[in-house]
């Protein structure tokens, strides 16, 4: 297929509004939705041609470039800077890692293997990061930058917040200088007047609160392709239909109808039978890895949103029976997609991705990024700015912790019969082991371990019955005393903050989980 490809570089934080977060927050997607950048190219090409007037679809070339179908405006994803695959993609949800390896060297591909086969000593738990680009069986993960940002409402006409409308409110949006590589799927004659609409250096705004100072992005890096392959340069269509699985990964997310025209979230047999022009009873579905999502959207023209709809999220994979393959179809199948709203980059497939080497396992490692000439320059050491810029960055963090402990409590439930007074006493213990004078006032974990370490046979049968999910409570509180915190450092200004500035924040937080969660326990 061939594709127009161009980069996006954020000069200012962007907000693409997704259903995350509590309904005082927008967050953001980690990418730039296709619909965004089909939307601002509409409004363009509205503004260099004033005399279309309101019916826009009377106008031919309107048509053919936004509401054909042969144009199509593809998610833009994290740039990896890899010349295989310069565009990052959706982690497969078939990739687990093995719980508490950090830094995270390996993955396996559960759609090629089973639980079974793995080492006894694996826990695999899905890995984290997003967004990903493949060399054969060398994987580098990708994860977004965010910033948050905290918000007054403020009333229309003072100005100002008011007792009626004076709410706080949070954005979570992709933090700025941050690259995004964007495609479209065109003809070779739409070259042309795209170009136009996406000229190099040229200013672009895109997503919501343009006004607020969201939204600047930058366009750079215009080139054309006559061929072009959305997994990469070392995946040919040619050599991955070959293969003894026929399987299914979704590189954006999919909007299904069933045929009383109700969304539903299930495995896309219906479509792909009819895309590939064979019965569905060809597609013995033996494994999927499927998540859900919900999707929405603002219509500027209208100034109003879109109605909410569930699909099924990106990087979901679904592994049928190997079946022989017409080249065209797939073809058509990986241009055009399934689904609804394909135009604007729903519904991506790929066909037989990561199956070239017969692979269940990939070595992963992070991106090494060199600073660019958009990176914010650095603060002097010592400085007062670089003080505060610390400062803030460290008050940040410790949202971010604070969010993600009320996150855990909300997420655990302790079942099964343990007495309140062991509770308590297991508050007690830690609460005394927030400010250990042993140690000068710091936190201590080792004073938990000797309680579970020297309760009486009881009391030891009430923490062993007791259940957190599957495990029991005496293991779960463990497994948190050797690590649970996954959060990504906070930079304001180049100065960072993360974990390993205070040796006190996890033993600290990892006390005040346990506290929550057995004060919790007291309670129901």
């Amino acid at each position: 297929m061939s594709a127009i490809t161009f980069t996006l570089h954020t000069q200012q934080p962007i907000l693409a509004t997704s259903f995350q977060g509590d309904p005082n927050s927008d967050v953001s997607y980690p990418y730039i939705p296709g619909s965004m950048i089909r939307g601002a190219l509409i409004g363009r090409y509205l503004k260099q041609n004033p005399a279309i007037g309101d019916d826009i679809l009377a106008d031919t070339q309107v048509r053919h470039l936004f509401f054909s179908g042969q144009v199509r405006y593809l998610n833009a994803y994290l740039v990896t800077k890899e010349e295989y695959q310069p565009r990052s993609l959706p982690t497969p949800r078939s990739w687990f890692q093995n719980k508490g390896e950090e830094p995270l060297e390996k993955i396996y591909d559960l759609s090629r293997m089973e639980l079974s086969d793995l080492d006894s000593g694996i826990s695999p738990k899905p890995v984290k990061q997003q967004f990903c680009s493949v060399n054969h069986t060398d994987v580098i993960l990708y994860k977004e930058e965010r910033r948050i940002n905290i918000h007054n409402q403020r009333h229309r006409s003072k100005g100002r917040s008011t007792e009626a409308a004076g709410e706080v409110f949070r954005y979570e949006a992709l933090d700025a200088n941050q690259q995004f590589q964007s495609v479209i799927l065109c003809e070779e004659k739409d070259k042309q007047v795209l170009e136009e609409l996406l000229k190099e250096n040229d200013n672009i705004w895109l997503g919501g609160s343009q006004s607020a100072g969201y939204g600047h992005t930058k366009i750079s890096e215009f080139q054309f392709h006559e061929t072009w392959d959305e997994v990469g340069k070392n995946q040919s269509l040619e050599n991955r239909i070959e293969s003894e699985y026929f399987q299914i990964t979704l590189l954006s997310d999919m909007i299904l109808q069933n045929e009383w025209g109700q969304y539903v979230v299930k495995p896309p047999i219906q479509l792909l039978a009819e895309s590939l022009d064979i019965e569905p009873e060809q597609l013995k579905l033996q494994k999927g890895y499927m998540s859900s999502t919900l999707i929405g959207g603002f219509n500027k023209k209208w100034g109003l949103p879109l109605p909410q709809v569930p699909a099924i999220a990106s990087g979901s994979v679904f592994v049928f029976k190997s079946l022989l393959l017409d080249l065209q179809r797939v073809k058509d199948l990986e241009f055009y997609g399934l689904g609804e709203r394909t135009i604007e980059g729903f519904g991506r497939v790929a066909v037989n991705w990561l199956n070239l080497d017969n692979s269940t396992e990939f070595s992963a490692t992070l991106p090494k990024f060199e600073p660019s000439s958009t990176d914010p320059p650095k603060l002097p050491t010592g400085s007062k700015s670089a003080q505060l810029a610390k400062e803030m960055a460290k008050r940040l963090f410790c949202q971010k912790l604070d969010e993600k402990l009320r996150q855990k409590v909300s997420e655990f439930n302790i079942e099964g019969n343990i007495s309140n007074s062991q509770l308590s006493r297991l508050m007690i213990v830690a609460r005394k082991a927030l400010n250990d004078p042993e140690l000068g006032n710091k936190p201590n974990l080792q004073q938990v371990s000797d309680l579970l370490g020297n309760l009486p046979s009881n009391a030891s049968d009430q923490f062993e019955y007791a259940k957190i999910g599957n495990q029991s409570l005496e293991r779960q509180i463990k497994e948190w005393m050797s690590g649970w915190i996954d959060i990504s450092p906070v930079t304001i200004a180049g100065e960072s903050y993360d974990l390993s500035q205070d040796e006190n924040l996890a033993p600290k937080y990892t006390l005040l989980l346990i506290m929550a969660i057995a004060k919790k326990a007291t309670k129901e």
